[in-house]
């Protein structure tokens, strides 16, 4: 307890750990759609660029990143980026 009486909230992540690490281990659930415009992420590529490679329209790929942060619990597009990167170079974390 505080010192004001309320309970303490939990952290979602380590002290200083970055924000979106948590976010790597609901990576499952992204469609396999999602899971390729969450790689391409990685690749700082814009919405036009992403539309090239996958073959859709800009509006499309707007959709899935709308689903990717959403389903990733990240709220800005330089988080999901951030962790794309990571789950890209490093791999899913293991479990604790």
């Amino acid at each position: 307890m505080s010192e004001t009486g309320t309970p303490h909230s939990v952290p979602a992540r380590a002290p200083g750990g970055p924000h979106w690490k948590p976010a790597l281990a609901r990576v499952g659930r992204l469609t396999p759609r999602e899971q390729e415009t969450f790689l391409l992420l990685a690749e700082g590529l814009s919405n036009e660029s992403m539309a090239q490679r996958l073959h859709v329209t800009e509006r499309t790929v707007r959709a899935h990143v709308a689903a990717v942060m959403e389903k990733l619990e990240l709220h800005s597009r330089l988080a999901v980026s951030l962790a794309s990167y990571a789950f890209a170079t490093e791999g899913i974390p293991r479990s604790a």
